[in-house]
């Protein structure tokens, strides 16, 4: 028999259902006003690196009880990064977020020894990108930027109101 879950936490789910809900999210955002906000997460070269499917899967759940049930991530195993789709997210809690997931992760341990470095990028709508794929270009963009910086500890980037 399956084992059920009650704590409240994201769900992980595939790249089509991820894009498919995103779309959805989005429209319903533009018509009742409110905030959707894109993670992306990438694994450093600094630290610990996981095999990236693997490493995705395993982030992906490390990920999951740091944000609510409305919340939903995508492991990207060919990339080993994870997507975070945060309905009702303001781009100033991002900052607040980010830094609960990066806690969490450098607490976290995938091997004996090494904690994981991750390089996180955010966007919101409607406060820094237009539409859906604006979205997650953002959130990739930003999230290729901090993982090009050089360093043993986990950053971030996100683009201000003042930037678009």
């Amino acid at each position: 028999m399956a084992s059920w879950d009650f704590r409240p936490h994201g769900t992980i789910v595939d790249g089509e259902t991820f894009a498919c809900v995103t779309e959805l999210q989005m429209r319903q955002a533009a018509r009742l006003q409110y905030a959707v906000s894109m993670l992306t997460i990438h694994q450093s070269g600094n630290g610990y690196v996981a095999d990236p499917g693997d490493g995705a899967q395993e982030l992906a759940e490390v990920v999951s009880p740091l944000i609510r049930d409305t919340d939903l991530i995508e492991a990207v195993p060919a990339a080993g990064t994870v997507r975070v789709l945060l309905v009702g997210g303001e781009l100033e809690d991002l900052d607040i977020i980010i830094r609960r997931i990066i806690t969490e992760v450098s607490h976290h341990r995938f091997d004996e020894r090494h904690a994981l470095v991750v390089r996180i990028g955010g966007s919101c709508f409607p406060a820094t990108a237009g539409n859906s794929r604006d979205l997650k270009r953002q959130a990739d963009t930003l999230a290729e930027e901090a993982r090009r910086e050089q360093g043993a500890y986990s950053t971030y980037r996100l683009r201000t109101r003042s930037e678009t």
